[in-house]
Protein backbone atom coordinates (compact mmCIF):
# COMPACT_ATOMS: atom_id res chain seq x y z
CA UNK A 1 0.00 0.00 0.00
CA UNK A 2 1.19 3.53 -0.81
CA UNK A 3 2.25 5.43 2.27
CA UNK A 4 3.55 8.96 2.82
CA UNK A 5 5.12 10.70 5.80
CA UNK A 6 3.69 13.72 7.63
CA UNK A 7 6.34 15.93 6.01
CA UNK A 8 5.25 14.72 2.59
CA UNK A 9 1.61 15.35 3.49
CA UNK A 10 2.58 18.88 4.54
CA UNK A 11 4.35 19.50 1.23
CA UNK A 12 1.47 18.07 -0.81
CA UNK A 13 -1.11 20.07 1.16
CA UNK A 14 0.68 23.41 0.83
CA UNK A 15 1.14 23.07 -2.93
CA UNK A 16 -2.41 21.74 -3.31
CA UNK A 17 -4.03 24.57 -1.33
CA UNK A 18 -2.11 27.27 -3.18
CA UNK A 19 -2.75 25.45 -6.44
CA UNK A 20 -4.49 27.43 -9.16
CA UNK A 21 -5.82 29.91 -6.59
CA UNK A 22 -2.63 31.93 -6.98
CA UNK A 23 -3.08 32.13 -10.76
CA UNK A 24 -6.45 33.86 -10.83
CA UNK A 25 -6.44 35.68 -7.49
CA UNK A 26 -9.94 34.73 -6.32
CA UNK A 27 -10.07 37.59 -3.78
CA UNK A 28 -9.69 40.34 -6.39
CA UNK A 29 -13.34 41.27 -5.91
CA UNK A 30 -12.37 42.76 -2.54
CA UNK A 31 -9.93 45.15 -4.21
CA UNK A 32 -7.22 46.48 -1.90
CA UNK A 33 -8.80 44.49 0.94
CA UNK A 34 -8.19 41.19 -0.87
CA UNK A 35 -5.43 40.13 1.51
CA UNK A 36 -7.80 40.61 4.46
CA UNK A 37 -10.46 38.52 2.71
CA UNK A 38 -7.90 35.77 2.17
CA UNK A 39 -6.88 35.75 5.85
CA UNK A 40 -10.51 35.54 7.02
CA UNK A 41 -11.16 32.77 4.48
CA UNK A 42 -8.11 30.92 5.80
CA UNK A 43 -9.37 31.00 9.39
CA UNK A 44 -12.85 29.81 8.43
CA UNK A 45 -11.40 27.32 5.94
CA UNK A 46 -9.25 25.83 8.69
CA UNK A 47 -12.42 25.16 10.69
CA UNK A 48 -13.95 23.35 7.68
CA UNK A 49 -10.84 21.24 7.23
CA UNK A 50 -10.94 20.27 10.91
CA UNK A 51 -14.48 18.97 10.31
CA UNK A 52 -13.03 16.61 7.67
CA UNK A 53 -10.24 15.60 10.05
CA UNK A 54 -12.76 14.95 12.84
CA UNK A 55 -14.86 12.71 10.58
CA UNK A 56 -11.87 10.50 9.75
CA UNK A 57 -10.75 10.52 13.40
CA UNK A 58 -14.19 9.35 14.52
CA UNK A 59 -14.11 6.57 11.90
CA UNK A 60 -10.61 5.07 12.29
CA UNK A 61 -9.32 2.92 9.48
CA UNK A 62 -11.84 4.21 6.94
CA UNK A 63 -11.29 6.63 4.10
CA UNK A 64 -13.55 9.67 4.09
CA UNK A 65 -15.82 8.15 1.42
CA UNK A 66 -16.37 4.96 3.42
CA UNK A 67 -17.69 6.98 6.38
CA UNK A 68 -20.93 7.79 4.58
CA UNK A 69 -22.25 4.22 4.15
CA UNK A 70 -21.12 3.37 7.66
CA UNK A 71 -22.85 6.29 9.36
CA UNK A 72 -25.81 7.01 7.05
CA UNK A 73 -26.54 3.45 5.99
CA UNK A 74 -26.33 1.76 2.61
CA UNK A 75 -29.35 3.39 0.97
CA UNK A 76 -28.58 6.99 1.92
CA UNK A 77 -24.83 6.93 2.49
CA UNK A 78 -23.79 5.14 -0.71
CA UNK A 79 -25.49 7.59 -3.16
CA UNK A 80 -23.97 10.53 -1.26
CA UNK A 81 -20.58 8.84 -1.37
CA UNK A 82 -20.85 8.35 -5.15
CA UNK A 83 -21.32 12.10 -5.63
CA UNK A 84 -17.76 12.67 -4.43
CA UNK A 85 -15.78 10.99 -7.26
CA UNK A 86 -18.03 12.84 -9.71
CA UNK A 87 -17.25 16.11 -7.93
CA UNK A 88 -13.53 15.33 -7.89
CA UNK A 89 -13.59 14.58 -11.62
CA UNK A 90 -15.42 17.82 -12.37
CA UNK A 91 -12.95 19.95 -10.39
CA UNK A 92 -10.01 18.13 -11.99
CA UNK A 93 -11.51 19.02 -15.38
CA UNK A 94 -11.70 22.66 -14.28
CA UNK A 95 -8.01 22.67 -13.35
CA UNK A 96 -7.11 21.12 -16.70
CA UNK A 97 -9.15 23.93 -18.26
CA UNK A 98 -6.96 26.39 -16.29
CA UNK A 99 -3.94 25.00 -18.11
CA UNK A 100 -5.88 25.06 -21.38
CA UNK A 101 -6.45 28.81 -20.94
CA UNK A 102 -3.15 29.83 -19.32
CA UNK A 103 -0.36 28.14 -21.28
CA UNK A 104 -1.48 28.86 -24.90
CA UNK A 105 -2.14 32.52 -24.03
CA UNK A 106 1.23 33.07 -22.31
CA UNK A 107 4.32 31.02 -23.14
CA UNK A 108 3.11 28.77 -25.99
CA UNK A 109 0.91 30.86 -28.31
CA UNK A 110 -0.04 29.02 -31.46
CA UNK A 111 0.42 25.58 -29.92
CA UNK A 112 -2.77 23.47 -30.17
CA UNK A 113 -4.54 23.24 -26.84
CA UNK A 114 -5.16 19.53 -27.24
CA UNK A 115 -1.42 18.87 -27.57
CA UNK A 116 -0.61 20.78 -24.36
CA UNK A 117 -3.37 19.06 -22.43
CA UNK A 118 -2.47 15.64 -23.83
CA UNK A 119 1.09 15.94 -22.50
CA UNK A 120 -0.20 17.26 -19.17
CA UNK A 121 -2.66 14.38 -18.76
CA UNK A 122 -0.22 11.69 -19.92
CA UNK A 123 2.29 12.79 -17.26
CA UNK A 124 -0.43 12.79 -14.60
CA UNK A 125 -1.59 9.33 -15.71
CA UNK A 126 1.97 8.03 -15.44
CA UNK A 127 2.28 9.55 -11.97
CA UNK A 128 -0.96 7.85 -10.94
CA UNK A 129 0.47 4.50 -12.04
CA UNK A 130 3.61 5.17 -9.98
CA UNK A 131 1.54 5.79 -6.86
CA UNK A 132 1.11 8.28 -4.04
CA UNK A 133 4.50 7.56 -2.46
CA UNK A 134 6.33 8.88 -5.54
CA UNK A 135 4.20 12.03 -5.58
CA UNK A 136 4.92 12.55 -1.89
CA UNK A 137 8.66 12.39 -2.54
CA UNK A 138 8.34 14.74 -5.52
CA UNK A 139 6.34 17.30 -3.52
CA UNK A 140 8.90 17.12 -0.71
CA UNK A 141 11.67 17.98 -3.19
CA UNK A 142 9.78 20.56 -5.26
CA UNK A 143 8.27 22.63 -2.42
CA UNK A 144 11.62 24.10 -1.24
CA UNK A 145 12.53 24.87 -4.87
CA UNK A 146 9.21 26.65 -5.44
CA UNK A 147 9.75 28.55 -2.20
CA UNK A 148 13.22 29.62 -3.31
CA UNK A 149 11.94 30.78 -6.71
CA UNK A 150 9.18 32.77 -5.00
CA UNK A 151 11.63 34.46 -2.60
CA UNK A 152 13.90 35.40 -5.51
CA UNK A 153 10.96 36.87 -7.41
CA UNK A 154 9.84 38.88 -4.37
CA UNK A 155 13.36 40.28 -4.00
CA UNK A 156 13.42 41.18 -7.69
CA UNK A 157 10.03 42.87 -7.47
CA UNK A 158 11.22 44.91 -4.48
CA UNK A 159 14.39 45.78 -6.43
CA UNK A 160 12.34 46.91 -9.42
CA UNK A 161 10.92 49.83 -7.43
CA UNK A 162 7.34 49.19 -8.55
CA UNK A 163 5.77 48.75 -5.10
CA UNK A 164 3.67 51.58 -3.70
CA UNK A 165 2.32 50.77 -0.24
CA UNK A 166 -0.12 53.68 -0.48
CA UNK A 167 -2.17 51.48 -2.82
CA UNK A 168 -3.08 49.31 0.18
CA UNK A 169 -4.82 52.19 1.96
CA UNK A 170 -7.34 53.25 3.14
CA UNK A 171 -8.27 49.87 4.56
CA UNK A 172 -11.95 48.91 4.35
CA UNK A 173 -12.81 52.25 2.74
CA UNK A 174 -15.83 50.59 1.10
CA UNK A 175 -16.87 48.66 4.17
CA UNK A 176 -16.98 44.96 5.00
CA UNK A 177 -19.59 44.05 2.40
CA UNK A 178 -17.27 43.29 -0.51
CA UNK A 179 -14.89 41.42 1.80
CA UNK A 180 -17.65 39.09 3.01
CA UNK A 181 -18.84 38.58 -0.56
CA UNK A 182 -15.41 37.17 -1.35
CA UNK A 183 -15.17 35.14 1.85
CA UNK A 184 -18.56 33.43 1.49
CA UNK A 185 -18.74 31.06 -0.17
CA UNK A 186 -15.89 31.38 -2.69
CA UNK A 187 -13.10 32.16 -0.23
CA UNK A 188 -13.95 29.24 2.06
CA UNK A 189 -14.56 26.71 -0.70
CA UNK A 190 -11.60 27.68 -2.89
CA UNK A 191 -8.57 25.76 -1.61
CA UNK A 192 -10.03 25.00 1.83
CA UNK A 193 -13.37 23.33 1.15
CA UNK A 194 -11.74 21.70 -1.85
CA UNK A 195 -9.25 20.11 0.55
CA UNK A 196 -11.95 17.47 0.87
CA UNK A 197 -9.98 15.52 -1.75
CA UNK A 198 -6.97 15.48 0.58
CA UNK A 199 -9.07 13.52 3.08
CA UNK A 200 -8.80 10.55 0.72
CA UNK A 201 -5.03 10.32 1.31
CA UNK A 202 -4.98 10.72 5.10
CA UNK A 203 -5.28 6.98 5.69
CA UNK A 204 -2.00 6.62 3.76
CA UNK A 205 -0.05 8.81 6.20
CA UNK A 206 2.43 6.85 8.32
CA UNK A 207 2.91 6.98 11.22
CA UNK A 208 -0.71 7.70 12.03
CA UNK A 209 -1.68 10.72 14.07
CA UNK A 210 -1.07 14.46 13.89
CA UNK A 211 -2.85 14.75 10.54
CA UNK A 212 -4.92 17.54 12.05
CA UNK A 213 -1.84 19.53 13.11
CA UNK A 214 -0.25 19.03 9.72
CA UNK A 215 -3.36 20.26 7.93
CA UNK A 216 -3.69 23.31 10.18
CA UNK A 217 -0.04 24.22 9.54
CA UNK A 218 -0.33 23.75 5.77
CA UNK A 219 -3.55 25.79 5.63
CA UNK A 220 -2.09 28.69 7.60
CA UNK A 221 1.08 28.70 5.49
CA UNK A 222 -0.81 28.53 2.20
CA UNK A 223 -3.26 31.22 3.31
CA UNK A 224 -0.42 33.52 4.39
CA UNK A 225 1.32 32.98 1.05
CA UNK A 226 -1.81 33.86 -0.93
CA UNK A 227 -2.58 36.90 1.27
CA UNK A 228 0.96 38.27 0.92
CA UNK A 229 0.91 37.75 -2.84
CA UNK A 230 -2.42 39.58 -3.18
CA UNK A 231 -1.16 42.45 -1.01
CA UNK A 232 1.97 42.70 -3.16
CA UNK A 233 -0.08 42.68 -6.38
CA UNK A 234 -2.33 45.47 -5.07
CA UNK A 235 0.67 47.55 -4.01
CA UNK A 236 2.18 47.20 -7.50
CA UNK A 237 -0.89 47.67 -9.70
CA UNK A 238 -3.37 49.54 -7.56
CA UNK A 239 -6.91 48.41 -6.85
CA UNK A 240 -8.54 48.92 -10.25
CA UNK A 241 -5.90 47.18 -12.36
CA UNK A 242 -5.67 44.34 -9.81
CA UNK A 243 -9.43 43.78 -10.01
CA UNK A 244 -9.39 43.70 -13.82
CA UNK A 245 -6.30 41.49 -14.24
CA UNK A 246 -7.04 37.99 -15.53
CA UNK A 247 -3.79 36.56 -14.15
CA UNK A 248 -2.62 38.91 -11.34
CA UNK A 249 0.38 36.80 -10.27
CA UNK A 250 1.53 36.37 -13.87
CA UNK A 251 1.25 40.14 -14.38
CA UNK A 252 3.20 40.65 -11.15
CA UNK A 253 6.11 38.59 -12.46
CA UNK A 254 6.00 40.52 -15.73
CA UNK A 255 6.49 43.73 -13.73
CA UNK A 256 10.01 42.63 -12.73
CA UNK A 257 12.59 44.93 -14.30
CA UNK A 258 15.92 45.36 -12.55
CA UNK A 259 18.07 47.94 -14.40
CA UNK A 260 16.58 46.79 -17.74
CA UNK A 261 18.72 43.67 -17.32
CA UNK A 262 16.67 41.15 -15.34
CA UNK A 263 13.31 41.07 -17.14
CA UNK A 264 10.82 38.73 -18.79
CA UNK A 265 10.74 36.07 -16.07
CA UNK A 266 7.08 35.29 -16.74
CA UNK A 267 7.93 31.87 -18.21
CA UNK A 268 9.35 30.84 -14.84
CA UNK A 269 6.09 31.80 -13.17
CA UNK A 270 4.02 29.81 -15.65
CA UNK A 271 6.18 26.74 -15.06
CA UNK A 272 5.57 26.67 -11.33
CA UNK A 273 1.91 27.51 -11.87
CA UNK A 274 1.78 24.41 -14.06
CA UNK A 275 3.41 22.24 -11.39
CA UNK A 276 0.92 23.42 -8.77
CA UNK A 277 -1.92 22.66 -11.18
CA UNK A 278 -0.29 19.29 -11.92
CA UNK A 279 -0.18 18.25 -8.26
CA UNK A 280 -3.71 19.50 -7.57
CA UNK A 281 -5.09 17.62 -10.58
CA UNK A 282 -3.18 14.52 -9.47
CA UNK A 283 -4.76 14.65 -6.02
CA UNK A 284 -8.27 15.09 -7.42
CA UNK A 285 -7.88 12.21 -9.85
CA UNK A 286 -6.24 10.06 -7.17
CA UNK A 287 -9.16 10.84 -4.84
CA UNK A 288 -11.69 10.03 -7.58
CA UNK A 289 -9.94 6.74 -8.41
CA UNK A 290 -9.60 5.67 -4.78
CA UNK A 291 -13.26 6.60 -4.15
CA UNK A 292 -14.43 4.47 -7.06
CA UNK A 293 -12.21 1.60 -5.91
CA UNK A 294 -13.64 1.71 -2.38
CA UNK A 295 -17.24 1.99 -3.54
CA UNK A 296 -16.92 -0.86 -6.05
CA UNK A 297 -14.83 -3.04 -3.67
CA UNK A 298 -12.20 -3.45 -6.40
CA UNK A 299 -8.90 -5.05 -5.44
CA UNK A 300 -6.81 -2.65 -7.52
CA UNK A 301 -7.31 0.92 -8.72
CA UNK A 302 -5.16 0.63 -11.84
CA UNK A 303 -8.04 -0.28 -14.12
CA UNK A 304 -9.68 3.07 -13.31
CA UNK A 305 -6.68 5.28 -14.12
CA UNK A 306 -7.07 5.34 -17.89
CA UNK A 307 -10.82 6.15 -18.09
CA UNK A 308 -10.59 8.77 -15.32
CA UNK A 309 -7.67 10.62 -16.95
CA UNK A 310 -9.39 10.54 -20.35
CA UNK A 311 -12.54 12.04 -18.83
CA UNK A 312 -10.46 14.82 -17.20
CA UNK A 313 -8.79 15.51 -20.56
CA UNK A 314 -12.12 15.80 -22.38
CA UNK A 315 -13.61 17.99 -19.65
CA UNK A 316 -10.64 20.34 -19.66
CA UNK A 317 -10.74 20.65 -23.42
CA UNK A 318 -14.48 21.29 -23.77
CA UNK A 319 -15.98 22.80 -20.61
CA UNK A 320 -15.01 26.45 -21.22
CA UNK A 321 -14.91 28.17 -24.65
CA UNK A 322 -12.69 30.98 -23.32
CA UNK A 323 -11.02 32.24 -20.15
CA UNK A 324 -13.75 34.81 -19.39
CA UNK A 325 -16.46 32.16 -19.31
CA UNK A 326 -14.19 29.87 -17.34
CA UNK A 327 -13.48 32.45 -14.61
CA UNK A 328 -17.13 33.53 -14.46
CA UNK A 329 -18.29 29.96 -13.89
CA UNK A 330 -15.58 29.28 -11.29
CA UNK A 331 -16.20 32.47 -9.30
CA UNK A 332 -19.88 33.28 -9.84
CA UNK A 333 -21.70 29.97 -10.40
CA UNK A 334 -19.85 26.93 -9.03
CA UNK A 335 -19.31 28.17 -5.43
CA UNK A 336 -23.04 28.86 -5.05
CA UNK A 337 -24.03 25.43 -6.35
CA UNK A 338 -26.10 23.46 -3.81
CA UNK A 339 -24.01 20.37 -4.57
CA UNK A 340 -20.76 22.22 -3.83
CA UNK A 341 -22.02 23.78 -0.61
CA UNK A 342 -23.65 20.56 0.56
CA UNK A 343 -20.73 18.19 -0.13
CA UNK A 344 -18.02 20.54 1.13
CA UNK A 345 -19.68 22.22 4.10
CA UNK A 346 -23.13 21.16 5.25
CA UNK A 347 -23.16 17.35 4.81
CA UNK A 348 -19.67 16.91 6.37
CA UNK A 349 -20.94 18.76 9.46
CA UNK A 350 -23.90 16.41 9.68
CA UNK A 351 -21.60 13.42 9.14
CA UNK A 352 -19.32 14.62 11.94
CA UNK A 353 -22.27 15.08 14.31
CA UNK A 354 -23.72 11.64 13.50
CA UNK A 355 -20.30 9.98 13.87
CA UNK A 356 -19.77 11.66 17.24
CA UNK A 357 -23.23 10.72 18.55
CA UNK A 358 -22.96 7.09 17.44
CA UNK A 359 -19.47 6.75 18.89
CA UNK A 360 -20.65 8.28 22.19
CA UNK A 361 -23.51 5.79 22.38
CA UNK A 362 -21.07 2.91 21.96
Amino acid sequence: MDTISRHQLLAISIIYQIGTTIIFGFASGAGRDSWLAVLISTVLGTAIIMVYVSVTHLNPGLTYIECYPKQFGKWLGTPIAWLHPLLFLYIAGRIVADINNLVPSTILPGTPSWAILAIFIIVIGYALFLGLKVMGRLAEIILPLLGLIYVVEVVLILSSGVIDLDNLFPLLDKGWNRVWKVVWPLGIIQSYGESLALAMIWTSVKPKGRVGRTMILSTLLAGSFIAYTDAMAVSVFGEEIFKRATYPMYALIQAINVADFITQLDATGVLYFCFMAFLKTYIYLFAAIRSIQKLTYAQSNRSFIMPVTVIAFVLGLTMAPNVIVHITVVEKIVPYSPIYLSLMIFIPMVLMAVSWLRRKQV
